[in-house]
């Protein structure tokens, strides 16, 4: 970005300010780069408590959309997660509260928690399924054994039964 780019936002601001629609065309006629037009959009959205996202970026801009996503993809990505932040500092100069992009950005990061804690409690439950697959295979195994212990267990104890008592008094 030079002073050439500056100058030319300024004429096109002039021309706006006249009564004139913003408009791609506009922006071209006074040789406003794409460059400029992006981060102005990631401003004003920011600063208009829009979400900040590359679709309202190009629908703010105004710029071709193939074109920028071909020759500025990277400028892009960057404007979008990195100038809301700037503005939003810059805005908290003047005492700006909360706003959509820091609740965008704040729902992200908890999406973001939400994955890493899904993705937790999947390696656990599988962890948990192993465990509990070979604790059913080692109770297969032992069954046979344990049986075959109560099996020889019960052949050697004797059970003792009680005898009817005999009654010497009794004759008959």
């Amino acid at each position: 970005m030079n002073d050439s780019d500056l100058e030319a936002l300024l004429r096109v601001a002039r021309r706006v300010s006249r009564g004139e629609a913003l408009s791609s065309d506009l922006m071209g006629q006074e040789g406003v780069g794409v460059a400029l037009r992006l981060v102005l959009a990631v401003v004003a959205l920011t600063a208009a408590d829009q979400p900040v996202t590359k679709s309202a970026i190009l629908a703010a801009a105004p710029a071709a959309r193939s074109a920028t996503y071909r020759d500025h993809a990277t400028l892009l990505e960057d404007a979008k997660e990195l100038l809301p932040a700037l503005v939003r500092a810059e805005l908290g100069l003047v005492d700006v509260r909360v706003s959509v992009s820091d609740l965008a950005d704040q729902l992200q990061a908890a999406y973001a928690a939400i994955r890493v804690e899904r993705a937790r409690r999947e390696k656990v439950e599988m962890e948990l399924e192993h465990v509990v697959s070979y604790a059913r295979e080692l109770h297969w195994k032992l069954k046979a054994e344990r049986e075959e212990d109560l099996r020889e267990r019960e052949r050697k104890v004797r059970h003792i039964r009680p005898v009817p008592s005999v009654n010497p008094h009794n004759d008959s």
